[in-house]
């Protein structure tokens, strides 16, 4: 299973299990006054190691996602690259 919309992907991953990523927000550069390069800021979101049929989903993984998506925001991890 794999959903892509414009505020989340879900990846499954070889074990069963799977990753939600969330893209929340837009792209914005900053420069860097020192180095003179663009620095985007870009941070990652996600929840790791779900069970995409855990019967908390209420059957449905992308309609939780889309119903409770500022609660899966929160729970979150923030992976900056």
């Amino acid at each position: 299973m794999k959903a892509v919309t414009d505020f989340y992907e879900i990846k499954t991953r070889s074990d069963g299990l799977a990753d939600v990523w969330l893209t929340p927000g837009e792209l914005v550069a900053i420069m860097d006054d020192l180095t003179g390069r663009k620095d985007y800021g870009i941070r990652l979101l996600a929840v790791r190691g779900i069970d995409p049929n855990d019967p908390q989903w209420g059957g449905s993984l992308e309609e939780h996602i889309r119903m409770h998506y500022a609660a899966w925001l929160e729970s979150a991890e923030e992976i900056e690259i």
